[in-house]
């Protein structure tokens, strides 16, 4: 009987700490939001890996996009922000986080060369001071609004 308590309370023990361990696991990155349209070649940097980009695939914080001298391609951010990257543009998604209910709301972004057109979405409506983009030369600070932008050279 005494062997038959201890086996009970070390599978208890183990069940424990099974779900204990289970909620420090580390969450995949949330998806910042997807690649639209493309025309021509165009790559994705992620992690200081490179692949080509294709419509449809999902974009994360940290991604860097770079189109060809005969690309474009149009992103959509998954609080409805738009972007449109003309011929050789390079573009670092710093930061994006949208959690509305919580208030963590956030988008940062690096224009590095090239035509840009942006649309905001809700982040720049609900908290327009933490919607931030940046040039070589500029800071561009957003409350709500579209504009195109086209930066010459490289960083």
């Amino acid at each position: 009987m005494r062997r038959l308590g201890f086996q009970v309370c070390a599978a208890l023990a183990l069940g424990l700490a099974s779900v204990s361990g289970a909620g420090h696991a580390q969450e995949p990155p949330a998806i910042a939001g997807q690649v639209k349209t493309l025309t021509g070649s165009a790559t994705l940097t992620r992690a200081g890996q490179s692949e080509p980009i294709t419509a449809g695939m999902n974009l994360l914080s940290g991604d860097q996009l770079a189109t060809a001298a005969d690309a474009s391609l149009g992103v959509t951010l998954r609080d409805d922000t738009t972007l449109s990257l003309g011929p050789n543009a390079r573009l670092t998604l710093d930061s994006f986080v949208f959690d509305p209910a919580a208030d963590k709301l956030g988008l940062a972004a690096r224009l590095h060369r090239g035509t840009f057109a942006v649309l905001t979405g809700q982040i720049a409506r609900l908290a327009p001071d933490r919607t931030k983009f940046t040039t070589p030369s500029a800071n561009i600070g957003i409350r709500g609004t579209k504009f195109v932008v086209k930066v010459e050279g490289d960083e």
